[in-house]
């Protein structure tokens, strides 16, 4: 392939995927830019002060970007884990399992089994 046609075909892959990561580089450059709003972002000037105190109201109005939101399932699955170890007791095996077969915790190695 000439060199020609490679660079052709390195342009039109970056036109081509450009929908795929000019979002993200556009979602990144406004985080950027709003997280350093208050120093003037990445390439402007210095807010004066009444701008500054403008940006510090806006801040405190909005609601904040990053929280932290536990799953349920697991919050619940570790309460009922912790209320089982403060009372000693284990969970009930169902009603068609084997006996003993609560206390396996590993299904037994080919080399281990029985035949019947």
């Amino acid at each position: 392939m000439g060199d020609l046609n490679k660079d052709i075909l390195r342009w039109v892959l970056l036109i081509g995927t450009a929908p795929v990561w000019w979002p993200f580089l556009r979602t990144l450059w406004r985080d950027f830019n709003d997280a350093l709003r208050e120093e003037g972002g990445l390439f402007g000037r210095r807010p004066s002060a009444r701008e500054l105190e403008r940006i510090q109201r806006e801040r405190a109005a909005s609601t904040p970007t990053l929280t932290h939101e536990p799953w349920a399932h697991r919050e619940a699955a570790r309460a009922g884990r912790s209320a089982r170890a403060r009372t000693g007791t284990a969970p009930k095996p169902a009603a068609h399992a084997r006996p003993g077969a609560e206390r396996r915790s590993t299904p037994p190695s080919p080399g281990r089994q029985r035949f019947r």
